[in-house]
């Protein structure tokens, strides 16, 4: 209840609140999360106000409450009994209202996703205006598709080629390889071996889609720079795939490039960690072959990752955002030697912070639908570039591929 309160008043994380919290807190936290506005719509049916007027401890009880008894194994009287204890501990007065409310609201008939008289918001738990935008941009079978796959607890995946893959089945971690993307493989059991091998450095966790949108920068001569590249999953692939490539991975983080040389470590020859601004770099202008920007966005493509991001992001913050990418490709641009290649790209669905950057650079797109994985997902753009809706393979992506003239 504490940590869902801290999230929404405070713009803390989640997954970093939880950081060692058993699978059923975990659970009951992201899954609130993730059916936020459900379970409110659900709730305000016997509420006197808006759950907006509620303290922020009391929303919290009544949504984990709800959640516990309609969407886990718990029977309904224990999960509102425990609501209402959590509730007398934190704000004694609303003790009555969370139990009284909680005792109807466990009685309502969850929405069908397939029922047309509900709206689409309340029955994928997004908020309207993201709705709005993903229907424009995708149309409805692509829309319905990604907001489905959010809904959903994201699977552990693993770049095969840098974890020590035999140890973790010799402690009795076991893997699948992933349907779609090749390289990748999925944690089937014996998740906390696994993520042990991350802590110890043994292993490393990469999304499908990252790991595909890293593959799409074309090799070449000379130096390839990661820019604001921490924790280095992109630049992992490319070393781990390609030894002859020689990659430098920036971040303008100090601790980001101390924790990014140690992921280094699984690969040999490793990619150089460095610290400097992606917004200005300090190297020569065309002296690199090829450049990567996954830059900094809002992350609406990894919403089942990140569920608070939803409730927090606002359509003016793309506006924002895309003032620091614009810097950030433009500098990355100055770097392309003749001939050379720019990959952009982020975990954002949004054109603002995607196709409006790149259109300001003078390069030339590559055309990339074709070189993505056949299985997965993708609506080309009119700009050139690719987005990638998040979906069973992996999170969400919009990515294009720039050329300069030799």
């Amino acid at each position: 209840m504490k940590v869902l309160a801290r999230v929404e008043t405070q713009a803390a994380h989640a997954a970093r609140l939880l950081g060692d919290a058993s699978p059923a807190v975990r659970e009951l936290v992201m899954g609130t999360l993730r059916w936020q506005l459900t379970l409110d719509s659900l709730l305000e049916r016997h509420l006197r106000q808006p759950m907006a007027a509620l303290d922020a401890l009391v929303r919290s009880a009544l949504r984990v409450g709800l959640y516990e008894a309609r969407r886990m194994r718990t029977p309904a009287p224990v999960a509102v009994a425990e609501a209402v204890r959590l509730t007398k501990a934190a704000v004694p007065r609303a003790a009555g209202l969370v139990n009284a409310v909680l005792r109807r609201a466990v009685t309502e008939s969850w929405p069908d996703v397939t029922d047309a008289a509900v709206p689409l918001s309340v029955r994928y738990s997004h908020p309207a205006w993201l709705l709005e935008r993903w229907l424009a941009l995708f149309g409805e079978q692509a829309t319905v598709a990604a907001l489905a796959a959010d809904q959903e607890v994201a699977p552990l995946y693993l770049l095969a080629s840098v974890s020590h893959l035999d140890e973790l089945a010799a402690a009795g971690c076991s893997v699948r390889p992933h349907p779609v993307v090749t390289g990748i493989v999925t944690v089937s059991a014996g998740t906390g071996v696994a993520v042990a091998a991350l802590q110890a450095g043994r292993a490393y966790a990469i999304d499908p889609t990252a790991a595909a949108v890293a593959r799409l920068l074309p090799e070449v001569d000379g130096l390839t720079v990661d820019l604001a590249a921490a924790p280095g999953g992109k630049s992992l692939v490319l070393a781990s795939e390609r030894p002859q490539r020689r990659v430098l991975a920036a971040d303008r983080h100090l601790g980001r490039a101390v924790l990014m040389s140690r992921n280094f470590r699984l690969v040999a020859p490793a990619p150089v960690a460095a610290v400097a601004d992606a917004a200005a770099p300090p190297l020569r202008p065309r002296s690199c072959g090829a450049v990567l920007v996954d830059a900094p966005c809002s992350g609406t493509g990894t919403l089942r990752r990140h569920p608070e991001i939803r409730w927090r992001l606002r359509a003016g913050d793309l506006y924002s955002l895309s003032a620091v990418q614009r810097r950030m490709a433009a500098a990355a641009a100055e770097l392309v030697a003749p001939g050379g290649f720019l990959l952009y790209a982020t975990c954002s669905l949004e054109p603002e912070e995607n196709a409006d950057v790149v259109a300001a650079l003078s390069l030339e797109a590559v055309p990339v639908a074709a070189r993505l994985p056949s299985g997965l997902g993708r609506v080309e753009l009119s700009s050139g570039g690719v987005a990638i809706p998040p979906g069973a393979a992996g999170d969400g992506f919009t990515v294009h591929l720039l050329r300069r003239g030799a």
